[in-house]
């Protein structure tokens, strides 16, 4: 019985390690001076998402936060949109089959890694 439970436990902490292994993981950095993220969102099929940042997060500036699609389909342009504190929001493309691992919200515009 404990060798099952073991093998249970196991196979739990590989899925969740695939899981959290998506090739559209990424962090998102806010170098923008003085303004808060407070929302990411992303379109696909003629709509916005809701807000990938829940329950109020904000990413200060200087901060950053982990990011996942938690997949590894779907279309390689994704547009998507950051809105800050006391500011508004600007909408971006980028192709996410780049594999980008860290995309840093600037002041004007964004840059990727």
């Amino acid at each position: 019985m404990k060798s099952a439970v073991l093998l249970a436990a196991a196979a739990l902490a590989a899925s969740v390690s695939i899981a959290h292994a998506s090739d559209y993981a990424f962090r998102l950095h806010n170098r923008a001076t003085g303004y808060s993220i407070n929302g990411f969102y992303t379109y696909q099929n003629g709509q916005w998402s809701d807000n990938w940042l829940k329950n109020g997060l904000r990413v200060g500036p200087g901060e950053g936060i982990d990011m996942d699609w938690f997949s590894n389909e779907g279309a390689c342009m994704v547009p998507f949109r950051v809105s800050w504190d006391d500011y508004g929001a600007d909408d971006f493309g980028l192709d996410w089959c780049k594999h980008p691992r860290n995309v840093y919200m600037q002041n004007k515009g964004f840059s990727w890694d």
